[in-house]
């Protein structure tokens, strides 16, 4: 949980001078060569969301002023604050996050403290999971400036991140002092859930949306956070209503789309869930569709189309993590999503290692501990599961995947009473969860 979660019809029009979509700039200064990122195209029902033309507008704007004026720093923040707005839009974080810090990275060689680059710095290596580094960034930007609601933000997400949630509710009590809005009101909902108050998490969610557009990505990722509390929370028929909602005011919105397969899986409607995350990824190819695909095309008899799946993510998964680890200023560390993966594949003993390096790089963050408990339990080393799930429990999350977990890892631990309780509370929170772990619970049953 990069979990993040922020502006995400389609009217194509005559540019200017030149095509922002299928062309780059490259402005000359003396010597100098210069290379702007490009603008790409948005395709199938991407295009048709509202913000697109107004994204368009104003990066060819931005575009005829670097052409005229390359060094004006000022603008190239602002076209850096387009492309990450972009790469939420899109999904296309890799190229968006690469085309952003080039940007930035020009303004900090003349300009090392400019703080509106350095806020977009940290907000990068966020995205590109570099917890730690992003942390360093937005700790030295509060010594500057310890009134900017964009900074305690950044120190929100990367205490969560990090682990460290009793500083992370500091930042979010500073954030929303400073400014109440829909990214201050999205993260008190976060570490409301983290902590277990899933009702407390649901109203400020709700808050989030009243303060939003409707119809920006913002606005309509917090209300999908809000469908899957409810979810979570066994209320699937209000779930629906609000991807449908979601969908209404952001035609083709692919998180809204995956939103309603997944209430179809939950009903046991494969093949119509497969149809909703098929139209999800064809707009987007977030790896969270693959990952729901490949359970699916299981779930549906259809094991060779699972596989397929599970290599085309796992792929591309290894080639983002390479390039996070060889460049900086690229792909970004994917190792609990890769052991995930071979988690899905059936090959626990690879899992381990990427679960392990998730762990080392942040050993208090509840995910972390999850993954890797839940790791040594498939490779049948319950007791080495035991503690991490211990401090993955330690905010009193009510995860109901997390409980379940929990609970089968106590009983594998001899700890029968105990885990048939935190068995029967997820089950109980909802009992349409993962198949995979009814059907573990299941088995425990005489």
């Amino acid at each position: 949980m990069n979990q993040n979660p922020n502006v995400r019809k389609s009217l194509y029009f005559a540019l200017i001078a030149f095509s922002l979509v299928f062309a780059g700039f490259i402005f000359y200064k003396g010597k100098d060569k210069i290379v702007i990122p490009e603008l790409k195209e948005r395709k199938g029902e991407l295009a048709n969301a509202p913000d697109w033309e107004t994204t368009q507008q104003t990066v060819q704007k931005l575009m005829i002023t670097l052409k005229t004026k390359p060094d004006d720093a000022k603008t190239k923040l602002l076209l850096a604050k387009e492309f990450i707005q972009e790469g939420r839009a899109s999904g296309d974080f890799t190229y968006y996050n690469k085309a952003a810090l080039d940007l930035i990275n020009e303004v900090l060689a003349k300009d090392p403290k400019n703080q509106d680059a350095l806020c977009i710095k940290g907000t990068v290596y966020l995205s590109q999971h570099r917890f730690a580094e992003g942390k360093e960034v937005a700790e030295n930007l509060l010594k500057m400036n310890p009134y900017n609601s964009f900074v305690y933000g950044l120190l929100v997400d990367a205490n969560v991140e990090m682990g460290d949630y009793q500083k992370a509710v500091e930042m979010s009590d500073k954030m929303v002092s400073v400014r109440p809005d829909i990214r201050s009101y999205s993260r008190i909902s976060y570490l409301r859930e983290i902590h277990g108050d899933v009702p407390g998490s649901l109203e400020a969610i709700k808050m989030a949306v009243s303060a939003g557009y409707p119809g920006y990505e913002d606005t309509e990722w917090a209300r999908m956070v809000a469908a899957h509390l409810l979810e979570d929370s066994g209320k699937l028929d209000e779930a629906e209503a609000q991807y449908n909602l979601a969908l209404g005011f952001r035609k083709g919105y692919p998180f809204a789309t995956a939103g309603l397969g997944r209430i179809a899986r939950y009903r046991k409607d494969y093949p119509k869930a497969i149809q909703q995350y098929e139209r999800a990824k064809t707009a987007m190819a977030d790896a969270s569709f693959f990952e729901e695909l490949i359970d699916l095309y299981r779930l549906n008899n259809q094991p060779e189309k699972a596989d397929e799946y599970a290599k085309i993510l796992l792929n591309s998964l290894l080639a983002d993590n390479i390039s996070a680890k060889k460049d900086k200023d690229a792909g970004h560390f994917s190792d609990r999503d890769i052991a995930a993966v071979y988690l899905k594949m059936n090959e626990p003993e690879k899992a381990l290692e990427y679960a392990q390096t998730e762990y080392d790089r942040r050993p208090q963050n509840i995910d972390a501990c999850e993954t890797l408990a839940w790791v040594f339990y498939k490779i049948g080393k319950p007791e080495k599961a035991a503690p991490l799930m211990a401090t993955a429990l330690r905010t009193n999350s009510q995860n109901p995947e997390r409980l379940m977990k929990a609970g089968l890892i106590s009983v594998a631990n001899g700890q029968k009473t105990e885990g048939e309780a935190l068995i029967s509370k997820a089950m109980a929170l909802k009992p349409y969860m993962d198949e995979e772990l009814v059907a573990a619970a299941k088995k425990l049953k005489p």
